[in-house]
């Protein structure tokens, strides 16, 4: 799994600093303009960029042979890209933590956690998508998420909380068991998936 996860590290790390750079802008903009729907959506992007750029690496130089070749389990190749998935959504989450808190005053704190629920949402739902379908396919599905995603997270922010009365804490105790769910369930659907490409 380790060894996985170096080589993708080595095969994305000049893509992963444009990344982060992009990530660092966003939030910037969002703390110099009080607005934290910049910092919101670039933590989706990013957190799904990586993983295509890897998927796409992969793809290139034929590794889903050499994969299947060696004898490694299913289980570990597919773990290792929602490993990889979920290293890049913490580091979007903290970086987009880290702007909220010096903007929170402009902002309810189910600013915070819808964003970071719909960037786990796209990551769950696009790993069995690209899996199935590969990179190229992939990349238009994601695009077309990422605008559902987007007028979705826009209207929970600006209708929902006020015409419901819904707290943070309410989002919260549903957000996080249902990410839960919905990652640990792409997580098998994705094996399966593999499983059946690679026989």
């Amino acid at each position: 799994m380790t060894g996985l996860l170096i080589k993708d590290f080595y095969n994305v790390r000049k893509q992963i600093i444009w990344y982060l750079l992009m990530l660092l802008c966003f939030c910037a903009l969002s703390v110099f303009m009080h607005n934290s729907s910049f910092g919101a959506t670039i933590g989706i992007l990013v957190t799904v960029s990586v993983l295509l750029t890897a998927f796409a690496y992969e793809e290139k130089d034929g590794w889903n042979k050499f994969a299947a070749a060696s004898g490694m389990g299913k289980w570990t190749i597919v773990g290792e890209k929602y490993i990889l998935g979920l290293i890049f959504s913490v580091l979007s989450t903290a970086a987009y933590l880290v702007a909220f808190m010096l903007i929170k005053d402009y902002c309810d704190w189910i600013d915070f956690i819808l964003p970071v629920f719909m960037q786990l949402i796209m990551f769950a739902v696009m790993l069995p998508v690209v899996f199935r379908v590969g990179t190229e396919r992939g990349r238009v599905y994601m695009i077309v998420a990422m605008i559902i995603l987007i007028v979705v997270l826009i209207f929970a922010l600006t209708m929902v909380p006020e015409a419901w009365g819904i707290t943070p804490e309410i989002v919260a105790a549903v957000c996080v068991p249902v990410s839960f769910a919905l990652v640990v369930a792409s997580y098998f659907i994705s094996v399966r998936i593999y499983d059946k490409k690679r026989c």
